[in-house]
């Protein structure tokens, strides 16, 4: 038996977006209290630029995400694959909030610096697995803009998060892969359809 199209005038596709635009404000939020809890608790932490600079790269890749998510909306009816992987992307976000935020509850001091290296490794690891997903995520779903240089770029991105991920005690190349991760969103950005 095939599923209607429309219930009561809401249709399929808008009732799995609403879902997913839930885990979207979900994931969002752990950012938005990761940066509330880090001013919240600012007698007992030490901020660390570089951690905080990559918390906002994050975030806007998030965003961006979700800008593309856009096209992809059309396929989510398809079948339930599609729609399941969807939701893989979201999930990756939010393991980096995970990672890249503690658990303030403690009390203790909290240098960002030392939580930010000692969580390096998977930090970058994630982000590697991400941009691969969505190389492939591109072949998958219908994409906009001009793919090509967007690829281009996620690759970029992953051999840099691999890079950093494997020499995550490198500090100076987290510095240069941060400054070519801004870069390359940047280009990212441009290279989307306005």
């Amino acid at each position: 038996m095939d599923m209607p199209e429309v219930i009561n005038g809401f249709t399929h596709t808008e009732y799995l977006t609403v879902f997913i635009a839930i885990i979207f404000g979900y994931v969002g939020a752990e950012y938005f209290m990761g940066w509330g809890a880090m001013i919240r608790n600012r007698s007992i932490i030490k901020v660390y630029w570089q951690h905080l600079s990559w918390t906002v790269f994050a975030f806007l890749v998030f965003i961006q995400n979700w800008w593309g998510i856009w096209p992809r909306t059309e396929v989510l009816t398809h079948n339930i694959y599609y729609f399941l992987y969807a939701l893989l992307p979201i999930f990756i976000f939010h393991l980096i909030s995970v990672v890249l935020f503690p658990d303030f509850k403690l009390g203790n001091l909290f240098n960002m610096k030392d939580h930010f290296y000692k969580n390096s490794r998977w930090f970058f690891s994630l982000l590697a697995v991400y941009f691969t997903f969505t190389i492939i995520s591109s072949f998958v779903y219908p994409d906009i803009g001009n793919v090509l240089i967007q690829n281009s770029i996620r690759l970029v991105g992953v051999i840099l998060a691999a890079l950093a991920a494997y020499l995550n005690q490198k500090k100076k190349l987290h510095y240069i892969v941060l400054v070519i991760g801004y870069i390359s969103l940047l280009g990212f950005f441009l290279a989307l359809p306005s």
